[in-house]
């Protein structure tokens, strides 16, 4: 920041030291027709001195005006000069009260971002390749110092102490009831049941020759292999049946069992003290398992650095899933204009009240801004932002006052 604010500052102080000499020349010009015409008798010459003593005045009053905003005329400690410096601090809270009762009014704000199309106005900056790679790039950024910031000690440390108090007021059998009671209404636990059915069906019937291998490995040595095939073909057969006739009737009386089983279960661990205790006791353990923590972390680590590895390499398959998202999230705004009316009347809403109560706050950054500042630094910012404005003033000053001394003296001899 400073290696580009100095030199336009240098730039600036150059334009300004530049305006100042017109001002200083045309002074010069009226003292000089003041000098040449004070004892010329000609007539011409008593209105080019009334013209040019007038400029003198003006030129003088103004260049004063100007030079007491922002130090002592001639470094005389002449009361109300150096205006800036000395009230600083109260131009900053005047400004900042400005600020936030005409620009930061809720109002003001809210039909300023009424006459604003923002979805139109995100929707056009997602499709551009400028505001794609923005956000990718964010995203990058973000994802890279998260990463990195888990990597290390006193973050995980941090995390760990944060999560196991958290977990600590944590009852894990309510928990675990409260889901599967939620399972229970939707019926979920029944779909769940017939995946898992139609699963199991699936690995027993591939896996016919390996369950026999392992039987006829465990079987007495007395059995006759055909009798203990024929019985575990039997077995099987209706292993395999009784299951598919719970996967296809949803009325089965096992699954009104199962049915009936969860819902007690459900019950016993949101009400059982014992099931309470139960899983109070398992969390704790879980806790308490450093081998767990170890492992847990290390598949973390594990992902994180394929994570990273990913996101550094030009053609980083995460950098493009996040493009092709806001692509998709861009075409898909851009064609429904319900959808943006609902977006901009959200974001109205919402910055209008987030202005709305922060508008002291925000504007204060002003005035904290200016306070912060040293007072002649202060004078000098300013004076460099404005100063060359100012120095018309200065040049229609002494423009002025010459003319109003030729009307002076027009009256003069008019009397």
């Amino acid at each position: 920041m400073a290696s580009t604010a100095l030199p336009r500052e240098i730039d600036k102080a150059v334009q300004l030291q530049r305006m100042k000499r017109i001002p200083l020349l045309l002074l010069c010009l009226m003292a000089v027709l003041f000098a040449v015409t004070l004892h010329t008798p000609a007539s011409w010459a008593a209105w080019l001195h009334a013209f040019a003593e007038a400029g003198m005045v003006g030129a003088l009053a103004d260049w004063f005006a100007v030079v007491a905003l922002f130090r002592h005329p001639l470094g005389l400690p002449i009361p109300h000069t150096a205006i800036i410096p000395n009230r600083k601090n109260d131009i900053g809270e005047s400004l900042s009260r400005f600020v936030a009762e005409h620009f930061l009014e809720p109002e003001v704000v809210r039909r300023k971002l009424q006459d604003t199309n923002l979805a139109a106005f995100v929707v056009s900056w997602l499709k551009s390749e400028k505001g794609k790679r923005s956000v990718e790039d964010l995203a990058t950024v973000v994802l890279r110092w998260a990463l990195g910031a888990l990597h290390e000690k006193r973050v995980r440390r941090f995390l760990s102490r944060l999560s196991r108090k958290q977990l600590a007021n944590v009852s894990l059998a309510p928990l675990l009831g409260n889901t599967l009671d939620w399972l229970v209404r939707g019926g979920r636990h029944q779909q769940i049941l017939t995946q898992v059915l139609r699963y199991t069906i699936v690995l027993v019937h591939d896996n016919r020759d390996e369950i026999r291998a392992k039987v006829q490995k465990e079987s007495p040595w007395w059995l006759p292999g055909f009798v203990d095939d024929r019985i575990l073909a039997t077995m099987l057969e209706r292993i395999e049946h009784q299951l598919f006739e719970m996967a296809l009737d949803h009325e089965h009386p096992l699954r009104e069992q199962f049915n009936q089983w969860v819902q007690n279960l459900a019950h016993n661990l949101q009400n059982s003290a014992e099931h309470r205790r139960l899983g109070d006791d398992f969390k704790q353990q879980l806790l308490d398992n450093d081998e767990l923590q170890d492992y847990l972390y290390g598949l973390w680590r594990e992902l994180a650095r394929s994570i990273e590895t990913d996101i550094e390499k030009p053609d980083s398959a995460l950098r493009q899933h996040v493009g092709e998202w806001l692509g998709n999230v861009a075409q898909e705004l851009d064609s429904d204009p319900e959808m943006q009316a609902w977006v901009n009347a959200w974001l109205v809403n919402a910055i209008t009240q987030v202005v709305g109560r922060n508008s002291t706050q925000i504007a204060s950054l002003i005035s904290d801004t200016v306070r912060s500042w040293d007072g002649m630094d202060t004078s000098r910012r300013v004076e460099l932002a404005i100063g060359r404005d100012l120095q018309f003033i200065r040049i229609n000053g002494t423009l002025v006052g010459g003319l109003v001394g030729l009307l002076i003296h027009a009256v003069k001899l008019y009397v």
